[in-house]
C-alpha cells in the first residue's frame, strides 16, 4: 500500500514539475515575443519622420508594463527547475532584445538633436523628458532580465548537462549588459547636452507668430491711404497694431536673454530664416512709416490742428515701436548666434543671414530717422 501511495505521489510530483517547466518555457517565449514587438515598435519610431512624443509615451508605458511581466515571472520562480535548450535560447534572445533597444535609444537621441521644423517645438521639451524616461526604462528592463536569468540558472537542477550552454549564455548576457550600460549612458549624456545647449527651435513658434503679425501690419500699412480727414484714426490704429507686435518681440527677447545667460544654443536653420525674414519686414515697416511722414507733411496745411496733432503723435510712437522691435530682434539673434555650439557647421548660413540683417538694419534706421525728422519738423512748424 505504501509503495502504491509513494508511486502516486512521485507521479504527481513529476507531473507538477513538468507542468511548471512547461509554464516557464511558455512564459519565457511569451516574453521574447512581447520584447521583439516592443523592439520593432521602437525601431519604427523616428523623430525625423515626424513621429510625436505621444507615441513615444505609449511605448514607454508598454515597456513599463513589460517590466512588470518580467518581475511577475521572477517572483513565481521556485526550485527545482530543469532547463531546456528552448529556455536558454529565450534567455539569449531577451538579452539581445535589450541590447537592440538600447541601440535604438542612442539613435533616437541623435535624431532629437537634429529637430528643425517649427511644428517640432511642441515635441522638443516633451521629447527630452520622454527620452530620459525611455533610457531609464530600458535600463530597468535589462536589469530585470539579467536578474531573472541569473535566478533561473542558479535554481536549475541540471546545470551539469547544460554547463556549456549556460557559460555561453552568461558570457552573452555580460557582454550585452556592458554594451547596454554604455549605450544608455550615451543617451543620457546626449539628453543632458541638449538641456545645457538649448536648441533655438524653442523660439520658432513665437518667431513665426511675430513674422505673421509683422506681415499683416506691413500689408495694412501698404494699403492705407492717408487724407487730411482720416490720418489720425488710421495712424492710431496702425500704432496699436505695432504696439501689440512690439510686446511679443520684447517678451521673446526677454526669454531668449534669460536662456542665453544660463545655456548656450544649438542654432536651428529655421531660426536663422526667421531672423532674416524679420529684418526684411522691419525694413518694409520703416519704409512705409517714412512714406506716411512725407504724406502727412504734404497735406498738413489742409489738416485741422487736433487731427494733425494726433497723427504726428501716432507717427512718433510708430517710429519708436519699429525701432525698438528692430533693435531687439537684432540683439536677440546676436545673443543666440555668438555663443552657438554649432557655429562651425552653420557658419556659412550665419554669415549670409547676418549680412542680410546688417543691410536691412541700415535701411531701417535711415527710414525711421527720416520719418522722425519729418514728423518733428511738422510739430515745430505747426506748434503742435
Amino acid at each position: 500500500m505504501f509503495k502504491k501511495h509513494f508511486a502516486s505521489a512521485l507521479l504527481l510530483f513529476v507531473l507538477f514539475l513538468a507542468k511548471a517547466q512547461a509554464s516557464l518555457t511558455t512564459e519565457l517565449q511569451g516574453l521574447v515575443s512581447q520584447g521583439s514587438a516592443l523592439d520593432a515598435n521602437l525601431s519604427a519610431f523616428s523623430f525625423d519622420e515626424g513621429d510625436d512624443c505621444s507615441q513615444l509615451g505609449t511605448l514607454n508605458t508598454s515597456i513599463e508594463a513589460y517590466i512588470e511581466s518580467i518581475e511577475a515571472i521572477y517572483a513565481q520562480l521556485s526550485s527545482p527547475l530543469s532547463l531546456t535548450q528552448e529556455d536558454m535560447t529565450s534567455l539569449d534572445d531577451l538579452s539581445t532584445i535589450s541590447r537592440s533597444m538600447a541601440e535604438e535609444s542612442v539613435r533616437m537621441a541623435l535624431e532629437l538633436n537634429s529637430i528643425e521644423s517649427v511644428a517640432d517645438l511642441f515635441e522638443y521639451r516633451a521629447g527630452l523628458s520622454a527620452m530620459l524616461r525611455l533610457s531609464d526604462d530600458i535600463g530597468t528592463m535589462a536589469d530585470r532580465i539579467l536578474e531573472m536569468a541569473n535566478r533561473i540558472l542558479v535554481m536549475a537542477d541540471n546545470i551539469g548537462s547544460m554547463a556549456d550552454k549556460i557559460v555561453v549564455t552568461m558570457t552573452l548576457q555580460s557582454s550585452n549588459m556592458q554594451f547596454i550600460q554604455a549605450s544608455l549612458l550615451t543617451t543620457q549624456q546626449n539628453m543632458a547636452a541638449l538641456n545645457s545647449s538649448l536648441s533655438s527651435i524653442v523660439y520658432n513658434l513665437t518667431l513665426e507668430q511675430v513674422q505673421s503679425d509683422g506681415d499683416a501690419l506691413s500689408s495694412d500699412m501698404n494699403m492705407t491711404i492717408l487724407t487730411n480727414f482720416n490720418m489720425a484714426d488710421e495712424l492710431g490704429q496702425l500704432q496699436e497694431q505695432s504696439a501689440l507686435l512690439m510686446g511679443k518681440v520684447l517678451s521673446l527677447y526677454t526669454f531668449a536673454s534669460l536662456n542665453s545667460a544660463m545655456a548656450s544654443h544649438y542654432v536651428d536653420g529655421d531660426t536663422l530664416t526667421y531672423f532674416s525674414d524679420l529684418s526684411e519686414i522691419n525694413r518694409a515697416l520703416a519704409q512705409s512709416t517714412e512714406n506716411f511722414a512725407r504724406t502727412v507733411q504734404l497735406i498738413a496745411p489742409l489738416t485741422e490742428t487736433p487731427v494733425l496733432s494726433d497723427a504726428t503723435n501716432s507717427m512718433l510712437k510708430l517710429v519708436q515701436d519699429i525701432r525698438l522691435m528692430s533693435d531687439r530682434i537684432m540683439e536677440m539673434s546676436d545673443k543666440i548666434i555668438v555663443m552657438a555650439d554649432n557655429i562651425g557647421a552653420m557658419s556659412e548660413r550665419i554669415v549670409e543671414v547676418e549680412g542680410i540683417q546688417t543691410s536691412n538694419m541700415a535701411y531701417t534706421v535711415d527710414s525711421l530717422t527720416t520719418s522722425q525728422k519729418i514728423t518733428v519738423g511738422i510739430i515745430e512748424s505747426y506748434g503742435l
